[in-house]
C-alpha cells in the first residue's frame, strides 16, 4: 500500500446512456495529431481519450478510458460505482498492444494533485479501479514488482485506488509518462519517454424541485460534465431555470486547448408545464440556442443538452472578456421553454460528428 497526495421508444435508459455516451464520444475525439517526446496534447474529454506520442522512430498510442461511461456524483453514491480507468497503449500502424509498459500516471483535479505514482503491466493494457471513500488520503492497492517500484494488477483484480478520488464532479486530468516498453527492463532514454495529457469527466449531479402558481413541485437534474454546478435559481415568471458553475475564460488557455466540449444537461419531466418541444439557452446572456440538443427518447422525461465545442466557447469568451465579466470566474447558464422550434433534436447530434 502507498499514499498519495490528497487533496426512448426503442431504448431502455441503460441503453440509451450508452447510446448518449457513444455519440459525444464522437464529437469529442477530434483525432490527435503526433506529438513530440515531452510535449503533452490537450483535450476535455468524456469517459475516453486517445491520444498520439512517438519515441524515437516509433509510434504509441495511448487509449485513456473508463468503464462504465456514464459516471456521476449521484451514481457513485447511490449505485456505489468503482469506475474502472484502463490505460492501453499500442502501435497504431499495426494495432498491436504494446507489452511490458511501465506507467508514471498522475492524476489531477482542479489544478490539485490526487495520485502520482509508478504502474506496470506485462500486457501493457493496465487497469486501476476507482473507489471513492471518506478517507482523507488516497491508498494505492496492487501487487509491488520489487524492482521496478511499480503496482501491478491482474485481469481478475486489477490496481485499486481508494480515498478522494471521483468523489467531485468536473473534470479529471491526467497525465500518462511511458518508461518502459517491451521488456520489463528495457527503460526508454528520460529525453524520449512520450508524454500524454488527457481529461474524463465525472458527472456533477444537481437536484432541486420547483413550482409554478399552482405551488406543484416539479423535479428537475441538471449534471454538469465540466465543473461543480453553483447557485441555482428558478425565475417561475419566466419558467427559466438558472445555473452557474467555475470557469476561467482565459482566451490565451481555451485557445490552446486542442479539444473542448463544454456539457451541461437538464432533465424536465413530461406533463408538465417545463415541458417543450423546444428550449432557448443562453450562457451569460448570449444566445446559445443553437447548441442545445433535446432528447425526447425517455418516456418520462426530456433531456436537454447544452452542447458547447470549441469555437462556440471561444466565441463566448471574446465577449464575456470584452464586458468585464469574466473576472467573476463563472459560466452562467439558462433555460426556457420555447413555442418556437428553435433547439435542435437528439438526432441531429449524430451530425456533429462530422465537425
Amino acid at each position: 500500500m502507498m499514499y498519495g497526495e490528497t487533496k426512448s421508444p426503442s431504448l431502455d435508459n441503460g441503453s440509451l446512456v450508452l447510446t448518449i455516451a457513444s455519440i459525444f464520444l464522437l464529437v469529442l475525439l477530434i483525432p490527435s495529431s503526433k506529438i513530440f517526446p515531452l510535449k503533452a496534447a490537450f483535450g476535455d474529454g468524456l469517459f475516453m481519450e486517445e491520444l498520439s506520442a512517438s519515441f524515437g522512430e516509433r509510434r504509441a498510442d495511448l487509449i485513456i478510458k473508463m468503464t462504465p461511461p456514464v459516471v456521476t456524483t449521484e451514481t457513485l453514491e447511490k449505485q456505489n460505482q468503482k469506475p474502472i480507468i484502463q490505460f492501453k497503449l499500442y502501435d497504431p500502424t499495426t494495432n498491436e498492444g504494446y507489452k511490458h509498459v511501465t506507467y508514471y500516471i498522475t492524476i489531477e483535479k482542479d489544478g490539485k494533485k490526487l495520485l502520482s505514482d509508478w504502474f506496470h503491466d506485462h500486457k501493457g493494457d493496465l487497469k486501476i479501479e476507482m473507489k471513492p471513500s471518506n478517507a482523507k488520503q488516497i491508498a494505492v492497492y496492487g501487487e509491488p514488482d520489487p524492482i521496478l517500484q511499480a503496482y501491478t494488477g491482474t485481469e481478475n483484480s486489477p490496481v485499486v485506488a481508494t480515498g478522494p478520488i471521483f468523489s467531485e464532479g468536473g473534470l479529471y486530468h491526467f497525465i500518462v509518462r511511458i518508461t518502459t516498453i517491451d521488456y520489463d527492463r528495457s527503460f526508454i532514454p528520460d529525453d524520449k519517454q512520450p508524454i500524454y495529457d488527457g481529461w474524463l469527466s465525472v458527472g456533477s449531479t444537481l437536484n432541486q424541485q420547483v413550482s409554478l402558481n399552482d405551488g406543484k413541485q416539479i423535479p428537475i437534474q441538471i449534471i454538469s460534465y465540466y465543473d461543480d454546478i453553483k447557485d441555482f435559481k428558478f425565475d417561475s415568471s419566466r419558467k427559466q431555470i438558472q445555473f452557474n458553475m467555475p470557469f476561467d475564460w482565459n482566451a490565451t488557455r481555451l485557445e490552446d486547448q486542442k479539444q473542448l466540449m463544454v456539457h451541461q444537461e437538464v432533465a424536465i419531466p413530461k406533463g408538465t408545464p417545463l415541458a417543450s418541444q423546444s428550449y432557448t439557452g443562453a450562457v451569460n446572456g448570449i444566445d446559445v440556442t443553437k447548441n442545445l440538443m433535446v432528447d425526447p427518447s425517455n418516456s418520462t422525461k426530456n433531456v436537454i443538452h447544452f452542447m458547447l465545442p470549441k469555437p462556440a466557447v471561444i466565441q463566448i469568451a471574446e465577449e464575456v472578456n470584452s464586458n468585464g465579466r469574466a473576472s467573476d470566474g463563472l459560466m452562467d447558464f439558462s433555460l426556457t421553454p420555447s413555442a418556437n422550434a428553435t433547439s435542435s433534436p437528439m438526432s441531429e447530434m449524430t451530425n456533429m460528428a462530422g465537425m
